[in-house]
């Protein structure tokens, strides 16, 4: 994984490919191609099919420090990155979801010719 420190050069880098970038050092980079990890900070209700952001699941701490009692507020800045890292790939996006749930959803929603799920 690359750090803060590194910026946006892991992309450049010729080890890059074997890096993983997050929304900080990936945000205003566009590549050919993505892969993204929907972990369990975002999942889907399966009844309401609304989406929600468990606070503990939600790794990066100092972006989470002030919502941990602001539940849409902390979904809403979630579902914003996984926003950005699903627009990074100009000619694909490869999705894992660690949520079964969520992945039936979003695969219920996508054209399924364009994207490739694993």
């Amino acid at each position: 994984m690359n750090s803060r420190n590194e910026g946006s050069t892991w992309a450049i880098n010729e080890d890059g490919v074997n890096q993983i970038g997050c929304v900080h050092t990936s945000q205003g980079l566009e590549f050919d191609y993505v892969g993204i990890i929907v972990g369990k900070d975002l999942q889907i209700h399966p009844l309401t099919k609304i989406f929600f952001t468990d606070w503990k699941e939600y790794k990066d701490i100092k972006g989470k420090q002030r919502l941990k009692y602001k539940p849409e507020e902390l979904n809403k800045l979630v579902r914003n990155i996984y926003r950005i890292l699903f627009t990074r790939g100009m000619k694909g996006c490869y999705v894992y979801f660690v949520d079964m749930e969520t992945e039936k959803y979003f695969k219920s929603r996508l054209n399924k010719t364009r994207l490739m799920f694993k």
